[in-house]
């Protein structure tokens, strides 16, 4: 069967497509910051509450809870952005393994749930059930991102779809995909990075070198392990799809050579435990990996649907309406932030 016969009718794009996709990767990196920090801070409190427990677990377990709200709330522009360009494939994507995707919202609501639990009822549970209680939380993180995996992998595969007529039902995964492993190693790994540097944000703040040298340990050698996963990674793709980081397009080659020399940035930081330069090579590879995976996207949509000939209505009315909500959005943000922090300090 063609592929293309299984595909809907193109979504419409209310302005350029230039518009949508730089905010959808520019919200997608904050969002990745955010849920790396939750996902890696999460692993660090479990790795640490099982070797005895120190007051690493304890100070970041406390801030997980918020730092998970902020990562949820940042979560939401990158996917209505990503249904407002691929809808037609991403909405597929999400039919095909519906029974998992719905599962995701429950498995959100119950960590989230268990964050706070194990933040507020820290005193007062016993050590056993705190581990348990952040395992799960863990286990619960862990699905949500492979379950993303699946559906942002899903979505770029029509000749696969053709899997719905022998399973209708909504548990299609993309487990035959060579890269899916790869790619969601590379993302679990980015986070057990950023969760370290998160702990040595903590730590740099409140002048407490324990921290820092636990946190950076974890940001340097989570990137030495993320290197080779990297390069397992862009083996992986297609052909095709490896090939514009070959030479074949130059911008996505520079984008490739600038990420692996941040890399290395990145790992004479972490050795050196320069928490200032590790934060801010940091900031500057995920919206540099962010692009690539836009133009992995593209490249791989390629055959059945092209930016440069989708249709635009010219219609900026949404797209205005989004900018002032985003800014009201952020200064509401920030004043519940500064009241946060003030009542803590108070």
């Amino acid at each position: 069967m063609d592929p293309s016969l299984l595909i809907p009718d193109v979504i419409g794009i209310s302005v350029h497509p230039v518009w949508p996709v730089t905010l959808s990767i520019i919200t997608f990196s904050i969002h990745l910051l955010l849920m790396n920090a939750v996902f890696g801070g999460t692993a660090i409190v479990v790795c640490h509450s099982f070797s005895g427990g120190t007051e690493i677990s304890r100070s970041v377990s406390k801030k997980l809870p918020t730092i998970l709200a902020l990562a949820i709330n940042a979560g939401v522009p990158p996917l209505l952005f990503l249904q407002a360009v691929y809808g037609q494939f991403s909405y597929v994507s999400s039919i095909l393994m519906a029974v998992f995707w719905m599962v995701v919202i429950v498995a959100l609501i119950t960590g989230y749930y268990g964050l706070y639990f194990h933040n507020y009822r820290y005193d007062k549970i016993s050590p056993t059930t705190r581990k348990f209680v952040m395992l799960t939380v863990f286990c619960l993180i862990f699905y949500i991102g492979f379950m993303l995996s699946n559906k942002m992998t899903l979505m770029l595969r029509p000749e696969v779809w053709v899997q719905y007529f022998s399973d209708p039902d909504g548990y299609i995964l993309n487990l035959s995909d060579p890269v899916l492993i790869p790619r969601f190693l590379h993302f679990v790994v980015s986070a057990l990075a950023v969760g370290g540097l998160f702990v040595a944000l903590i730590g740099w703040k409140k002048g407490d070198q324990y921290f820092v040298d636990t946190g950076m340990k974890w940001f340097a050698r989570s990137t030495i392990v993320n290197v080779p996963i990297g390069f397992w990674f862009l083996a992986a793709l297609p052909q095709k799809v490896m090939l514009i980081f070959m030479g074949q397009d130059m911008p996505a080659t520079i984008l490739l050579v600038t990420g692996l020399i941040v890399t290395f940035i990145m790992l004479h930081s972490g050795f050196t435990k320069n928490v200032v330069f590790a934060t801010i090579s940091t900031m500057f590879i995920v919206p540099v990996m962010a692009i690539m995976r836009h133009l992995v996207r593209q490249k791989y949509l390629e055959p059945f649907f092209n930016l440069d000939t989708a249709p635009v209505s010219g219609q900026w009315q949404p797209m205005a309406l989004f900018v002032i909500s985003l800014v009201v959005g952020i200064f509401c943000i920030v004043y519940m932030l500064r009241l946060m922090l003030k009542a803590e300090r108070s």
